[in-house]
């Protein structure tokens, strides 16, 4: 994926909305499967993905739904559980701005609201209650010394 830095390198400038038009040809794209083609250009692509990339930051509710859209949420759902969980992780009680979906990986089921750390702790130890029992018994054994 070209940055932008790559554009200004190529001597390329940002088009008017009006050229920003999808390339006619197919061509196939690196990185890709043989075969899969896309109908865009890689510059097409690249502006579109900048338009996103923006979007997401001005945003919040373009950003919070399209987060929920990937669990099956709709934006009310989301702000609801935001709501009740009063804007902060469900295991910390951290109120932070980006909360990660946590949701089950076997049945796909939302199950709460977590900040990065406790989301990434959860998928570390794999969901797994047992392994999370050893780290905090491991943890209260360390405190006692």
């Amino acid at each position: 994926m070209a940055t932008r830095r790559d554009w200004a390198e190529r001597g390329l400038r940002r088009p008017s909305p009006d050229e920003d038009k999808p390339a006619r040809t197919r061509r196939r794209t690196s990185g890709r499967t043989p075969g899969r083609t896309t109908g865009r250009s890689e510059r097409a692509r690249f502006l579109k993905n900048d338009r996103r990339r923006v979007r997401r930051a001005l945003e919040p509710d373009y950003r919070d739904a399209e987060r929920a859209r990937r669990y099956g949420l709709s934006l009310a759902d989301y702000r609801a559980l935001q709501e009740r969980q009063g804007h902060a992780c469900a295991i910390c009680r951290k109120v932070t701005r980006n909360l990660c979906i946590d949701h089950c990986h076997v049945t796909g089921r939302v199950r709460g609201l977590l900040c990065r750390s406790c989301n990434s702790a959860l998928g570390f130890y794999a969901d797994d209650p047992r392994l999370l029992r050893a780290a905090l018994a491991y943890l209260q054994a360390a405190a006692k010394t």
